[in-house]
């Protein structure tokens, strides 16, 4: 690299270390730009995705049965809507989207259960794993499957936050951090039957929201928050023409000091991309 632009990065650090907390914007920038010098790989945005759960390896549908309903619910904390994300990921792979879910062949059903911080190089999968069933899946149907990365690998790399020469101050320090997002989603995908199928199905009753730690009562998230939820979970015996798989996915982001608005576009991004991984083709 141009040893002009090392010495201005290595300029906008020392002042940096210098300047008061008010100027964090600019020790990320600073941050990040001797990042790239020194080949740290958080000093870019990373995203991808963990399927705790994994789609069901369905049959193609016959063109004429390519009809989906879609649906998305939100119990955590951030203000997040996957309606209108899924179903243009949905047309885009040459589905029907229907508004009734009668005249669907498929049914998605989406449940955002957390959004917030977790452990970096987690991608959010200790939290995910520990919110227990699926509801509205079918028991015994992939809930406890085995955990693939549809992604990015994340698992190598770089030591977090460190640099070449070292970071001056603490400004740099902190905007060195390494913040990794992830969301939490459920999916429910029911497909259609001609003949009745029967089979258990999950119901749970949640005394809260997903709180910061998304998980269980009196967990600790990768994060380290606390949540004070209770849930209660049982199982019914059921028969309709629709079969419902549980699948769960985690998308996940992370970069020196990111934010939830630098994280947010990337993680939805990777949302969008595995729908065509959930609906058969």
């Amino acid at each position: 690299m141009n040893r002009w632009i090392q010495k201005a990065a290595l300029t906008a650090a020392l002042a940096c270390g210098i300047a008061s907390m008010s100027t964090m914007t600019g020790c990320t920038a600073a941050a990040r730009g001797l990042g790239k010098i020194t080949a740290n790989k958080y000093a870019n945005a990373n995203s991808g995705s963990v399927w705790i759960v994994p789609p069901p390896q369905l049959e193609p549908p016959a063109p004429e049965d390519k009809t989906v309903y879609i649906s998305h619910s939100n119990i955590s904390d951030a203000d997040v809507d996957l309606s209108d994300l899924l179903r243009e990921a949905a047309i885009a792979q040459g589905w029907q989207v229907v508004t009734s879910s009668q005249d669907a062949t498929y049914r998605l059903r989406a449940r955002t259960r957390f959004f917030g911080e977790v452990e970096p190089e987690s991608g959010g999968e200790s939290a995910a794993r520990a919110m227990g069933w699926i509801t509205g899946a079918a028991v015994g149907v992939g809930t406890y499957g085995l955990v693939e990365s549809a992604t990015d690998s994340w698992a190598a790399g770089a030591a977090t936050g460190t640099a070449a020469g070292g970071l001056v101050g603490l400004g740099m320090m902190n905007a060195s951090k390494v913040r990794e997002w992830a969301m939490i989603t459920d999916f429910v995908l029911e497909e259609f039957s001609d003949t009745p199928v029967e089979f258990e199905l999950l119901s749970s009753s949640d005394a809260a929201g997903t709180t910061t730690a998304g998980v269980g009562s009196s967990r600790s998230a990768d994060g380290g928050a606390t949540s004070q939820r209770n849930e209660t979970t049982g199982a019914m015996k059921r028969s309709s023409n629709y079969f419902p798989h549980g699948v769960r996915l985690s998308a996940w982001a992370n970069q020196m000091n990111m934010s939830e608005e630098e994280a947010m576009p990337l993680i939805n991004e990777r949302v969008e991309r595995v729908v065509k991984q959930m609906l058969p083709q």
